[in-house]
């Protein structure tokens, strides 16, 4: 069956974890209505895409049409993720950085960022940078690997799994707000962090793309690299050989690029690990065999 017309009148797990998601967050800019610039915008456009979201299964088919049913599960994170610059310091304006320095030294004895200035140098930080900014074009290469391999009933599971996995982590930000340890501990660090080629630009790039963030707890970059690794393995070998290489050295450039607290990589873990003991038990419950075929996905589920 051709993609399009597999979800021709469907409404998939990721679609309902989009739609909760767009809800809960909602709920959450009412009740700190006052203290959230640009609320009414924010506020309209979750409404707009639960709506759309709602609305695509049911849409007369053309390209554009069929495209979004495929790739909708992914296109909302962008934004969701960009709002959060807006949101999480205004619903919970007390930073935890100090929280989470003291837990690595703790773990440690030292701050890990900046014991790492010992090995600095251009050519990792030039490498570590690429690996880091790789990040969100990891789980898309595995979703395009596993829609052209026309194996949908996986496609349509890891992406649940994704967008499960960034949902969850953008609701922690609101837990446990932190701006990290290039910020929190910027008077401490006495080298900064020089590549070769590309490092400055791409470190523009994300700081202009992201704002200032309060995303340090938990990893998102450590949960979702470690998502793909996980189920790489599973669904595509050959790629998966490649992440083990490029995605432990984005986990590592976390730290290292002093992005995240070493115990921000640990909660990361946990985080997915969460996901994958979980993931099967929301998928049953959102009720999505009614909605697709069993096929190779139900064998997935039973063995988690």
């Amino acid at each position: 069956m051709e993609p399009f017309r597999y979800y021709e009148g469907k409404f998939r797990v990721a679609d309902k974890i989009t739609v909760l998601y767009q809800f809960v967050v909602g709920l959450i800019i009412i009740f700190n209505y006052k203290h959230i610039p640009f609320n009414r915008t924010f506020l309209t456009l979750h409404l707009l895409i639960i709506v759309a979201i709602m609305m695509l299964p049911f849409l007369k088919s053309n390209l554009l049409v069929n495209w979004l049913r495929i790739w909708n599960q992914v296109i909302f994170i962008p934004f969701n993720f960009f709002e959060l610059h807006f949101l999480v310091h205004n619903v919970h304006p007390t930073d935890m950085d100090s929280v989470l320095i003291k837990m690595d030294r703790l773990l440690f004895g030292v701050n890990p960022t900046i014991w790492l200035e010992k090995i600095q140098w251009p050519a990792l930080t030039e490498y570590l940078q690429l690996a880091y900014s790789s990040f969100y074009f990891l789980p898309l290469i595995l979703l395009i690997l596993l829609y052209r391999r026309g194996e949908m009933e996986t496609f349509d599971y890891f992406g649940f799994i994704i967008v499960y996995g960034f949902y969850l982590s953008y609701l922690g930000y609101f837990i446990v707000p932190a701006l990290g340890p290039r910020f929190a501990l910027a008077d401490l660090h006495t080298h900064p962090l020089k590549g070769l080629w590309l490092t400055t630009h791409l470190q523009f790039l994300l700081n202009s793309l992201e704002n200032v963030q309060r995303d340090a707890f938990p990893s998102g970059h450590a949960a979702i690299t470690l998502l793909t690794m996980y189920f790489a393995a599973k669904f595509a070998k050959k790629y998966f050989y490649v992440l083990l290489v490029i995605g432990s050295s984005l986990i590592f450039a976390t730290v290292y690029l002093r992005y995240h607290y070493v115990i921000d990589v640990i909660a990361g873990f946990v985080l997915a690990w969460i996901v994958i003991v979980t993931g099967p038990l929301v998928y049953r419950w959102l009720n999505v065999f009614q909605l697709a075929p069993y096929g190779r996905l139900r064998n997935v589920v039973r063995e988690r």
